[in-house]
């Protein structure tokens, strides 16, 4: 494995301005693209900046996904690139540059940038209740989650300098702490009133602060605290859904867009092929609606040409059918799936159990008749 530390800095100083005597603008550089540290209102930017740093995370988000469902086999890979075929082999080289690319880069700016945003804006007036505030912390939060789930080491920047390395523990700790900060931020600007408050903002906050409740839960299961996961999410609502949302700019798709139907049925790199355990299951969606069959959950069709490799047929999946279509990030239903795992790890079964058959009735598969280890298998 090759540990990367790498910092990204949120704002950056100005370039050097060069002049020459009787042409005084032939040489001036102008950047729209930088700001001066000295420059940025830490009130008056926060909303621009905090919603800067969650699209960093959005961006990356799609392309974890695919990439995960390449190394778990659920979605082959259709590509000519050696350095993605090398997750559908499950053999990842420390050289991979694509992995680094758009995998590891992304992540650590998602990191980074919330990061620069706290040390920013968090002790501004006001920060206790911003919604600003709480949505660079949950950015944070998730961001150092996934970087938990998906690598044995990592570090978080501080500004230039790199942070210490973390092992995994250590990482859904700082996680946590991250989540937590959401947490008691959003539901105080959930409730908070005066300028710059409006009801769009307090239900904003709202949802960060039960997203973060999951994110909590999540990683405390992860780190074996079955008690602590539990209580995180008590006060979820069932019928929550966290969204990470996407639009279609033609002219940035890569940043703006849904990663997930980039690499499907976007036109571009067509190379997330559905396996063929997933069609098993799944519904054709190719057939007559009298033919179809299968978990309408799993829903594919024939693209009608090979993937990108001119190899594999092009079997789309179609839960994200373009490039707007919102990914979710946490809901009631995955903090029932995290108490449910909880307590039959603490000996009790009931949840799981219920959960486990009332996810196969919304299925169309029969009732679960096991027991033992396999409830948690099936779960």
């Amino acid at each position: 494995m090759k540990l990367y530390t790498k910092g990204f800095r949120l704002a950056l100083t100005a370039a050097v301005v060069t002049t020459a005597a009787g042409c005084d603008d032939f040489l001036e550089v102008r950047n729209p693209n930088v700001v001066e540290a000295t420059a940025i209102d830490p009130v008056a930017d926060a909303p621009v900046l905090a919603a800067s740093a969650f699209q960093n995370f959005a961006t990356y988000y799609g392309s974890a996904i695919v990439y995960s469902g390449w190394f778990t086999h659920e979605i082959w890979v259709g590509d000519t690139f050696p350095t993605r075929n090398e997750y559908g082999r499950r053999l990842i080289d420390d050289r991979n540059v694509t992995h680094n690319g758009e995998i590891w880069f992304p992540l650590s700016r998602a990191v980074s940038s919330a990061e620069s945003v706290l040390d920013l804006a968090g002790g501004a007036p006001g920060a206790d209740q911003s919604v600003h505030i709480a949505r660079a912390a949950m950015t944070s939060g998730f961001s150092i989650l996934l970087m938990a789930e998906h690598f044995c080491r990592g570090t978080v920047a501080q500004g230039e300098v790199a942070g210490p390395e973390l092992n995994t523990q250590q990482m859904l700790d700082l996680a946590i702490e991250r989540l937590n900060r959401a947490i008691t931020v959003g539901a105080v600007a959930a409730t908070a009133t005066g300028p710059g408050t409006t009801g769009t903002t307090r239900a904003d906050a709202g949802n960060i602060a039960n997203a973060a409740r999951v994110g909590v839960a999540r990683a405390h299961l992860q780190a074996g605290r079955n008690a602590e996961a539990i209580a995180a999410v008590a006060n979820v609502p069932a019928n929550f859904r966290f969204d990470v949302p996407f639009v279609d700019d033609a002219g940035n798709r890569g940043r703006l867009g849904n990663g997930i139907f980039f690499f499907s049925g976007g036109g571009a790199r067509e190379a997330v092929v559905v396996s063929p355990v997933y069609r098993a299951m799944g519904v054709n969606l190719d057939l007559a609606p009298a033919a179809q069959e299968g978990d309408p959950r799993i829903s594919y069709a024939d693209a009608g040409r090979d993937a990108q490799d001119a190899t594999l047929r092009l079997w789309n999946q179609q839960k994200y059918p373009s490039y707007a279509a919102p990914i979710r990030l946490a809901s009631g239903l995955e903090a029932r799936y995290i108490v449910a795992e909880a307590e039959l790890k603490q000996g009790s079964p009931v949840a799981a159990l219920t959960l486990i058959n009332e996810r196969r009735a919304a299925g169309e598969q029969g009732v679960f008749a096991g027991a033992g280890d396999a409830v948690l298998a099936e779960l």
